[in-house]
């Protein structure tokens, strides 16, 4: 069932066929309709059986493509390894079964009208005829095969995006992989835009969104207005499950992202999203779901951002759900996997229990913010938000990779630790009671590169941006977050930035 929480959408339970969500325009803007999938391929419980599993998910991509046109779509975006399952990218042997010759755009082609009948070119012929069949833009992930003379065979993370003629428009090789060993990568990170519909799309996949290259790059160097987001993000609190990175991506770099999720919640994935980054309403749909699940989302897009926006009447879309019944989140959730970041390195100050008003300042190293907040209503014995600050380096993957961040955020623990912080909101239920009269964060930051990170706890999902005001002087990378009205419900709310200057 499908329902409204605060300015978010969830999905609970295992959905039966494609479910479609619908976000109405009512304001004749500039604008193009976006569709997203989020997917549990064929093969994710095994055996994966090349190219059995490919065809088989081709023909349920087929059916999703019908659904969407029904809609009226102009694009869809299907996930990462969603052809393929996850399990190639760490077995060569089998990576090379799957991958498949894909053109470049400056050939110009348009596969489906290729001659060419090898099984390495069959995928990327299906896909393009299913773009051309149906007069859609397609944007699919799979393994690519490229034999180079000397070298041996290259095995890549791709994106490949079709126009709806069935032509390549544009090819993304992931340059920053998440493990993958069986995966090459490239040398620098490729810079894939192609324009459609008075939009100017890039693509970058799952972990590329933590690096400033490709992803920030595409946006402020180069100027997208929408990014083209296929990932098998795997969650992680408290500032990393999908659609919460998702959104401080779009709303801190003002770009609409189109975010197409692997499911297979038991492992940690879920929760594919359209954020409108653009709109300073910043309106999204999402879902993040407990079960094995296949949906599509489907939302118009305005790609005139200078129109009205008065999100209840005028600018762009109105919030609207086809499903029926009562949403309750995920807090009680045991199905979905929700990983925990590591914090003994943070700075961790608990509010205290005894004054409903109040500022705490602290530092981690020689990075400082402040905290000041009114609280309206709380339970004082159960009671364990703190104020975290860290400045330094954090590792993924145990040590493989390292991202320099800075972070300042409150956010709501399961006990007065650093390790009850990591924890799922059902171990902090007391969220749900707490009621803000306002929060406010400021720092100064080393990057201009700083985002807004936020979690609802009843939704597992961000709060919209205009549940409160983000602000970030350009000058001095000075940044402020805050609401200014009661709020409850709050998870994780603060600022987020990785430690680059653009």
């Amino acid at each position: 069932m499908i329902d409204v929480l605060g300015n978010s959408f969830t999905m609970i339970g295992a959905a039966v066929g494609a479910v479609l969500l619908c976000l109405i325009q009512v304001y004749q803007v500039h604008s193009y309709v976006a569709a997203v999938v989020e997917f549990s391929p064929t093969g994710v419980d095994g055996p994966v059986v090349p190219p059995l599993t490919v065809a088989n998910n081709l023909y349920r991509y087929e059916e999703f493509v019908l659904e969407a046109k029904k809609s009226f779509a102009d694009i869809i975006v299907f996930p990462e390894y969603g052809l393929t399952t996850t399990f190639p990218s760490n077995n060569r042997t089998m990576a090379l079964e799957f991958g498949q010759v894909v053109p470049q755009k400056s050939d110009n082609g348009n596969p489906c009208a290729d001659d060419n009948q090898s099984i390495e070119y069959e995928t990327v012929r299906r896909l393009s005829c299913m773009a051309r069949d149906n007069r859609i833009y397609l944007v699919a992930n799979l393994i690519e095969r490229d034999d180079k003379q000397g070298a041996g065979t290259m095995l890549y993370n791709t994106n490949v995006a079709f126009d709806s003629n069935g032509t390549v428009v544009s090819r993304y090789r992931k340059h920053n992989l998440f493990g993958e060993f069986a995966l090459n990568t490239t040398t620098e990170s490729d810079i894939s835009i192609f324009e459609a519909f008075g939009a100017r799309f890039g693509m970058v996949t799952c972990f590329d969104l933590m690096f400033q290259h490709p992803a920030v790059t595409l946006v402020r160097k180069y100027g997208i207005t929408d990014l083209i987001f296929p990932t098998a993000w795997i969650h992680e609190l408290p500032f990393l499950t999908g659609p919460q990175a998702q959104a401080s991506f779009a709303y801190g770099n003002r770009v609409n992202i189109l975010a197409s999720e692997y499911n297979v919640p038991e492992e940690g994935h879920s929760g594919s999203a359209i954020i409108l980054g653009r709109n300073p309403n910043g309106e999204y749909i999402a879902t993040i779901t407990q079960e094995i699940t296949n949906m599509l989302l489907v939302a118009t897009v305005p790609t005139d951002t200078n129109g009205p926006n008065n999100n209840e009447q005028e600018n762009g879309i109105i919030k609207g759900s086809l499903g029926q019944g009562k949403s309750k989140g995920l807090r009680m959730n045991k199905n979905l996997l929700l990983t925990e970041d590591k914090l003994e390195d943070y700075t961790a100050v608990p509010l205290p229990k005894n004054t409903l008003d109040s500022s705490i300042e602290a530092c981690n190293n020689n990075f400082c913010c402040l905290l000041t907040f009114s609280i309206k209503k709380m339970d004082i014995f159960n009671f364990h938000y703190q104020l975290l600050i860290f400045d330094g380096v954090r590792t993924h993957m145990e040590g493989r990779y390292e991202t320099e961040m800075q972070v300042c955020a409150l956010v709501a623990c399961s006990d007065d630790t650093k390790a009850g912080c990591s924890k799922p909101p059902s171990d902090s239920s007391y969220s749900s009671v707490t009621e803000f009269n306002k929060i406010s964060i400021q720092a100064t930051f080393k990057s201009n590169v700083t985002l807004p990170n936020t979690l609802n706890s009843q939704t597992l999902l961000p709060f919209q941006l205009s549940d409160y005001s983000f602000n970030v002087n350009q000058q001095n990378f000075f940044t402020v977050i805050e609401r200014a009205e009661p709020i409850k419900n709050i998870h994780t709310f603060g600022i987020y930035s990785h430690d680059y200057l653009l």
